[in-house]
C-alpha cells in the first residue's frame, strides 16, 4: 500500500465514523410493549462524549430535557405530568374531566453532543406494565406520542377549538375541522398486539377524520405513513380477515361518536356489508395512548381512498377515481366521468329499457342493489346525502364502498324508503341530488324486479337474525371489559350497564328487523285496489293447475288468499305484478268442491272438480 493510499482510507475512515456519529441513535435495554412487572430501563449511546436526554410527556428531548444517568425505574415516577385530559378539547358543553387518567410509560430519548446540539433520530417506546393498573384487557394498544403544541397549541393543535373556533357556530368551528397537509402533524406512532409483539413503530403524520367525530373529546384521526416521516407505509398484518401486510393511511374511529355511545354499530355494519357484493372496511378495536395517557377505545380501521382500491385490487392507485358524495366530491382521480353520468340522470326516463340498459353499463347494478338494500335494512340515519362513497376501476364502472355505519341499527320507525326517494329534502339527511339515482331506477320495472328478489333473498339469509346475532355478540365481546374504563375517561357510555342496555337496543333492532322490513316494503310498493283493473281464472271449474291473469296499472305487491266456504285459510301468498297483463300459474291440490278466491278487493268463486 503507498502512502498516498494509505492517507485516502484514513480520510475515508474519518469521514464514516463521523458520519456515524452525527446519526447515533440511543439504544433502549427493551422495547415497548406490554409487561407484566416493573423493570430498569438502560439508555445507552456509542461515543463517550456523548449523552442522553429524554421526556416522558411526549415532547421531544431538547438540550433542556432530563440528563440520563443511571437506569430509569419504570414506575409512576416516569408517569407524564401534563395531564392533557383536562385540556378543553372541544365545545365546553361537550367536554367532560374525569378526576385521574390511566397512564403508560413513554420514554422518549436523543444522543446529544458536547454543544447540546441533538445527533440522530429521537427513540420512543411505551411501555404499559399490568402492575401499575394498565391493563389492556386483551386488546391491542395503539400508542400516539407527539410534541403537544402540535397537539394542543392555540394557534397550530389539531386537537383544541383553538384561534380558529368561533362561538356563533361551535358545532362546526375549531382548529380539529381544519383539513389539508397544512394541518398534519408529525407523530409517533406504536402498535402492540395483546401479546406484546410489537406490530408498528415509526414516525408518521396525524390529522383529524370525519365529521361530527372531529367536534367530540373523543376525536376521530387518520394516521398517513410517509417517506418524509421514514416509512412509506406501515407495515403490519392489523387484520386477521385480510391477506394485506402493509397500509398507506389507517383510520382511528373513535368508540363514542357525538350522537351516540354504542360505539360497536360501525363494526357490526361491516361484518354485515362483509358478506355482499359491495366493498366493506376491516376494523379493529383497541386501546389508545395519546402522550402516556389513556384515551379510550379506538377502532383502527382502512381508509376508503385509492390506497385501499390498490391494496385490493392491485395496480397503482392513480388507476382510480374514487367520489365522495352525489355531487361528484373528488376523494382521488377523476370526477368528470361522474358527474357525465349524474347530469345525463337528470333528464333520461329509466322506464325506457335503452336506458335502463345504458345505466346498467355504467354501474355494477349488483353492487347498487346490495349496498341499497343494506343501507335501508340498517336504517341508515346519516344518508344518502351524507357517507356515500363509490369508486371506478379500469373497466369504467361505479361501484360502491360502504362505510361509517355510527348512526345505525337503531331507527326501527325510521321510513327508509321516503328517506332514499324524497324529491323535498334540503341538504342532510337527504336532498333530490342524493335520491336522484335510486328514484331513476324504481321507474323500471326490471330494476324493481331484481331489487326486490334481491331484497327478499337477502331477508331470508344474510340480513336473519341467526346470521347478525353473532355479529352482535362478538363486537360486544370484544370491548366489554374494556367500556367501563371508557366510560370512566369520556361518560360515553356513562357506565357498564348504560352500555348493556344500548346493546340490548341494537340486539332487539335485529331480532324485530326482518319482519319490519318485510312490512316496509309492502307498505311502499303495495298496489291499491283501483290499480287492479281485471282478474280472470283459468280454467273455472279447474282440476289442479290453474291460471290467474290479473290486469295491473303499474309495479307493486298484492295479494292472494285462497278460503273454504267455511272461512278457513287454505292459500296465501304475495304478489309481485308488473304494468299490464300478468299471468300468475297456481299448482292446487285440493278436494272436489267451491272455493273463494282473494286477490285485494277481488273475490271470485273458484270450482275445483
Amino acid at each position: 500500500m503507498t502512502k498516498k493510499t494509505g492517507i485516502l482510507i484514513l480520510l475515508l475512515l474519518g469521514f464514516f465514523i463521523h458520519a456515524q456519529a452525527q446519526v447515533e441513535e440511543v439504544l433502549f435495554s427493551a422495547q415497548g410493549g406490554i409487561y407484566d412487572h416493573s423493570f430498569q430501563l438502560e439508555l445507552n449511546c456509542f461515543y463517550p462524549n456523548h449523552h442522553i436526554r429524554y421526556t416522558t410527556n411526549g415532547n421531544l428531548p431538547s438540550a433542556t430535557s432530563p440528563l440520563y444517568e443511571a437506569p430509569l425505574s419504570l414506575d409512576e415516577s416516569l408517569y407524564s405530568h401534563s395531564d392533557i385530559y383536562t385540556i378543553p378539547t372541544c365545545p365546553s358543553f361537550l367536554f367532560y374531566e374525569p378526576t385521574s387518567v390511566q397512564h403508560a410509560i413513554v420514554i422518549r430519548a436523543a444522543v446529544f453532543d458536547e454543544e447540546e446540539h441533538l445527533i440522530g433520530n429521537v427513540g420512543t417506546n411505551t411501555y404499559l406494565i399490568h402492575d401499575l393498573g394498565c391493563d389492556t384487557h386483551n386488546l391491542p394498544v395503539i400508542s400516539i406520542t407527539a410534541d403537544s403544541l402540535d397537539l394542543f397549541g392555540y394557534e397550530t393543535g389539531i386537537l383544541v377549538p383553538g384561534i380558529h373556533f368561533n362561538p356563533v357556530d361551535s358545532l362546526w368551528t375549531g382548529n380539529y375541522y381544519q383539513s389539508g397537509e397544512e394541518w398534519e402533524r408529525r407523530v409517533h406512532v406504536e402498535f402492540y398486539e395483546p401479546d406484546g409483539t410489537q406490530g408498528i413503530s415509526q414516525d408518521a403524520g396525524l390529522r383529524t377524520h370525519g365529521g361530527t367525530g372531529r367536534r367530540g373529546p373523543q376525536k376521530g384521526m387518520k394516521l398517513y405513513a410517509r417517506e418524509e416521516y421514514g416509512t412509506k407505509r406501515f407495515h403490519h398484518k392489523f387484520f386477521e380477515e385480510l391477506q394485506i401486510e402493509s397500509f398507506k393511511h389507517l383510520v382511528l374511529r373513535p368508540f363514542s361518536c357525538h350522537w351516540f355511545s354504542h360505539g360497536i354499530q360501525d363494526d357490526i355494519c361491516n361484518h354485515i356489508a362483509s358478506g355482499l357484493q359491495v366493498e366493506s372496511l376491516t376494523s379493529r378495536p383497541a386501546v389508545m395512548y395519546l402522550n402516556g395517557e389513556y384515551w379510550g377505545i379506538y377502532y383502527i380501521k382502512e381508509k376508503p381512498d385509492a390506497h385501499y382500491l390498490e391494496d385490493h385490487f392491485g395496480n397503482n392507485d392513480g388507476d382510480y377515481n374514487v367520489i365522495g358524495n352525489w355531487y361528484g366530491k373528488q376523494e382521488d382521480g377523476d370526477n368528470t366521468n361522474f358527474l357525465e353520468m349524474m347530469s345525463w340522470l337528470r333528464n333520461c326516463d329509466l322506464s325506457e329499457n335503452a336506458a335502463y340498459q345504458a345505466l346498467c353499463s355504467m354501474i355494477d347494478m349488483d353492487c347498487f342493489i346490495d349496498y341499497y338494500c343494506l343501507e335501508l335494512f340498517i336504517a341508515n340515519n346519516d344518508w344518502p346525502a351524507n357517507n356515500m362513497r363509490c369508486y371506478q376501476l379500469q373497466d369504467g364502472v361505479w361501484r360502491w364502498i360502504f362505510f361509517d355505519g355510527d348512526d345505525c341499527l337503531m331507527k326501527m320507525n325510521l321510513d327508509v324508503f321516503d328517506n332514499a326517494t324524497s324529491e323535498n329534502g334540503h341538504g342532510w339527511p337527504n336532498d333530490p341530488t342524493s335520491t336522484l339515482l335510486f328514484r331513476k331506477l324504481l321507474q323500471n320495472t326490471d330494476f324493481q324486479l331484481r331489487f326486490l328478489s334481491r331484497f327478499d333473498e337477502l331477508l331470508s339469509d344474510s340480513f336473519q337474525y341467526s346470521q347478525t346475532k353473532p355479529l352482535l355478540d362478538n363486537a360486544a365481546a370484544l370491548v366489554r371489559e374494556e367500556v367501563p374504563f371508557q366510560a370512566e375517561r369520556f361518560r360515553k357510555p356513562y357506565n357498564l350497564s348504560n352500555w348493556e342496555e344500548l346493546v340490548s337496543n341494537i340486539d332487539l333492532f335485529l331480532q324485530q328487523r326482518v319482519d319490519n322490513m318485510r312490512d316496509r316494503i309492502n307498505q311502499y310498493f303495495f298496489l291499491e285496489d283501483q290499480q287492479i283493473s281485471e282478474v280472470l281464472l283459468s280454467p273455472n271449474p279447474v282440476k289442479d293447475h290453474l291460471t290467474v291473469k290479473l290486469e295491473c296499472e303499474c309495479f307493486g305487491f298484492t295479494e292472494l288468499h285462497l278460503y273454504d266456504l267455511r272461512g278457513h285459510q287454505l292459500v296465501s301468498k304475495q304478489l309481485i305484478l308488473q304494468p299490464g297483463i300478468n299471468e300468475l300459474p297456481l299448482d292446487l291440490t285440493l278436494h272436489a268442491g267451491v272455493y273463494l278466491l282473494e286477490i285485494g278487493s277481488y273475490i271470485q268463486k273458484l270450482i275445483v272438480q
